[in-house]
């Protein structure tokens, strides 16, 4: 018999209808009350810190693949709701019990969904179950909204500007109720406010970024800024102010807007809640009808009007960003792979189309971003000439494949190393065979001795412990000797592969030269980690490697010692 036990908590607390007790419960009650259940091979499925509101929980997931490929004789939970809430997903879990013969059993509910009474009892429980469900999203929902209207902080990282203020007041005799709100911190706000006025004046976060850059202002962190990090900032509604233009903007948008228009007092600023969700354990955004937005009791620094310019302006340049990044380029080979001294990834740069080498290739340069953004003064990096230096990178990687340099001689001492080991083995394993022989045949000299002794002698027992001590080491042997074989046949196949590699690579740079860009940039990511370039020389990293393997002098630059990775 094989029983499933399933149990479920949505919040650990470590008391209470804990899953090991849920887990314990079920089975004292599978020992008790279900016959043969004490000698059942029960399989258990926790899932805790899991919401019953849907089916997307590890365990419960493992627990459905698993009935797939077993029959359960009984599936057994402490409670109903602990399956789920949402009374489709009971429905569908009970016909798809119903349909492989599998007796479902709730210990507190006393459920039997083999009689008619008993499959409606389940259903009306499952009714009752996403019904309290959904009466427990309503208390949160209209929790929330209580706490909107307050225009508290409800914690988190503070936005730039602002700093996080604990305020008291009394509510009673000996009790005092406590919030945190926000302040402007005098520090931060004027950057908050020349962010929102650098982008209204040029259009762009980009040249926000650049403009920070050059001017060497950083976040809180003492970090740079970064474009998401300015997005985020952009669109926060902590920075606008409560008047008409932001009530009437939120509203259109579908937010949950909870101010009345009394309360619009063209000063404090607004307040987000719920914009996001921690689902799966990360930030998701989520649908602008489940935005709660109220006036808070901070002061705001952008004005409805010029807020919602924002907004439209950063909703028409979407999709627009750092094209390079996709690699769309169609004449460079290291876009993605090619990075500054500096650490910024280099993108490339076509020159005019008049401007072409001698093999009539369109002429190009790999840029840093970093320096064209603080205009040299954080990086001056010369930029690299893109055809010489793609070239220069595929002559070093068809280099590998040469007859007599790179990877070729590597591959072939390896393999006359594997071959001179296999002469070892094949040694060791003739030794091991005349040992085996020997004690062979000292078990048969010890037998024939046995046969001249009386039959009562009390030799012989000492004769047959020595052939048991023996016959165990011929076994060990023999083992040992299974698994020289075993090595030897591993070895061949070792060689074979070595061959193999062998064969690919003597036509490697034939095939390499008629592959399409896409297909070399591809192959190229395969094998390179990254490239790194310095004004003066590009450094190869290869995949699984952490220092530079190749060093490539730029062409007008000194000449650098290279070192291959297969000195070694």
């Amino acid at each position: 018999m094989l029983i499933a036990i399933y149990s479920r908590k949505s919040k650990w607390t470590g008391k209470g209808e804990s899953v090991e007790n849920q887990i314990i419960m079920c089975k004292e009650y599978i020992a008790m009350f279900i016959e043969a259940g004490g000698r059942a091979k029960i399989i258990e499925y926790e899932d805790e810190g899991f919401s019953g509101k849907n089916t997307k929980r590890p365990q419960f997931q493992k627990m459905m693949r698993d009935m797939q490929e077993k029959h359960f004789d009984y599936l057994v939970c402490y409670k109903l709701d602990r399956l789920g809430r949402n009374l489709a997903d009971l429905a569908n879990l009970m016909e798809e019990l119903n349909r492989r013969g599998t007796s479902f059993v709730s210990i507190k509910e006393k459920f039997d969904t083999t009689t008619p009474i008993g499959k409606a009892m389940l259903y009306f429980s499952g009714v009752l179950a996403q019904m309290e469900r959904e009466q427990i999203a309503e208390r949160v929902k209209d929790n929330m909204i209580m706490l909107a209207r307050s225009g508290r902080w409800l914690g988190g990282n503070t936005p730039l500007g602002y700093s996080s203020m604990k305020t008291e007041k009394e509510v009673g005799a000996l009790k005092k109720k406590s919030m945190y709100c926000l302040v402007q911190n005098p520090d931060e706000i004027e950057l908050a406010k020349f962010i929102f006025s650098c982008f209204l004046e040029n259009r762009s976060i980009t040249k926000v970024l650049e403009r920070l850059l050059a001017n060497g202002m950083k976040t809180r962190c003492g970090k740079e800024f970064v474009v998401s990090g300015i997005r985020d900032i952009l669109v926060n509604p902590v920075y606008c102010i409560a008047d008409e233009e932001a009530y009437a903007y939120f509203y259109d948008l579908g937010c949950q807007v909870c101010i009345d228009k009394e309360e619009l007092d063209h000063e404090s600023g607004l307040m987000g809640y719920a914009k996001t969700t921690s689902a799966v354990y990360k930030n998701q955004s989520t649908p602008c009808e489940s935005w709660i937005i109220s006036k808070g009791r901070h002061k705001g620094i952008v004005s409805g009007e010029a807020y919602v310019r924002v907004q439209k302006l950063l909703e028409s340049n979407k999709g627009k960003g750092d094209s390079f990044r996709n690699s769309r380029n169609s004449v460079s080979l290291l876009s993605g792979l090619l990075y500054c001294a500096c650490g910024y990834r280099m993108r490339p740069k076509n020159y005019p189309a008049s401007r072409v080498t001698k093999e009539g290739e369109r002429t190009f340069s790999y840029r840093c971003p970093y320096k064209d953004r603080t205009h040299a003064e954080k990086c001056d990096n010369r930029n690299a000439h893109g055809n010489t230096i793609d070239a220069a990178v595929c002559n070093e990687i068809t280099s590998l494949a040469w007859p007599n340099a790179g990877i070729i001689p590597m591959l072939e001492e390896l393999k006359r190393q594997i071959r001179d080991s296999d002469i070892e083995v094949m040694s060791e394993k003739q030794l091991m065979m005349q040992e085996y022989d020997k004690k062979k045949e000292e078990i048969r000299k010890l037998v024939a001795s046995i046969k001249q002794l009386e039959a009562d002698s009390v030799s012989i027992q000492y004769i047959n412990e020595e052939i048991q001590k023996i016959d165990a080491e011929c076994i060990i042997l023999k083992k040992q000797m299974e698994e020289v074989k075993e090595d030897e046949h591993a070895k061949t196949e070792l060689i074979d592969y070595v061959k193999e590699i062998l064969e690919k690579l003597t036509d490697f740079s034939k095939v390499f030269e008629e592959l399409s860009l896409t297909q070399k940039r591809d192959f190229l990511k395969e094998i390179i980690e990254k490239v790194v370039w310095d004004g003066e020389t590009a450094y190869i990293y290869f995949q699984n490697i952490h220092n530079p393997t190749i060093a490539l002098p730029h062409p007008l630059g000194p000449t650098t010692a290279r070192n291959s990775p297969w000195d070694t």
